[in-house]
């Protein structure tokens, strides 16, 4: 039971978008840049969401097809930060749990932007809700803890060579006053 629990907890952070890790520095803006990839904070905020809400939907699929083929996610997640994420799906997998239900992104803001013509960065503030998902053993028991908070503070971090293919790189559980 403390081994399900345990997972059940790893999950419930997956199910956020969130693994943890230090935080990573962000590059600095290029003092030769050109015109950058967003030209207002609410352009660069849009992309993010938008980016962020690719994510879930992927992660969505890969939680309800029991981890299975994780590298789906490549195409939403930049390569270093898939190690982290592939290998939830694979814990997922290894127990036997599935992920149904959906979840959101809301209260967002943006803490910045940075890059030039060809690499952008943005690091936003999010609430993300855990909405209807629920994690399913397999034998079909609702494990989902039911103590969960139903909104996370994260800290998520972008980056793409344009507005269109920015991939989340990082997802930092916020651990000052919660703005959700």
């Amino acid at each position: 039971m403390a081994a399900a629990l345990a997972a059940a907890g790893a999950v419930a952070l997956l199910l956020s978008g969130c693994t943890g890790g230090a935080p990573a520095a962000s590059p600095s803006p290029s003092a030769d840049a050109a015109e950058p990839i967003f030209a207002t904070d609410e352009e660069a905020l849009a992309a993010a969401v938008e980016a962020y809400e690719a994510y879930m939907a992927v992660d969505a699929q890969i939680g309800e097809d029991g981890g299975s083929d994780p590298e789906r996610i490549l195409g939403v997640v930049s390569e270093e930060y898939s190690l982290d994420v592939i290998a939830e799906y694979e814990d997922l997998a290894d127990h036997g749990y599935k992920v149904t239900g959906t979840s959101t992104i809301d209260t967002t803001s943006l803490v910045e932007k940075a890059g030039n013509e060809s690499h952008a960065v943005v690091t936003i503030y999010a609430c993300v809700g855990v909405g209807t998902t629920r994690i399913i053993d397999a034998g079909g028991i609702d494990i989902t803890p039911v103590n969960r908070d139903p909104e996370t503070p994260l800290v998520l971090v972008f980056a793409g060579t344009n507005a269109d293919e920015l991939k989340l790189t990082r997802s930092d559980l916020w651990t000052g006053s919660d703005f959700c």
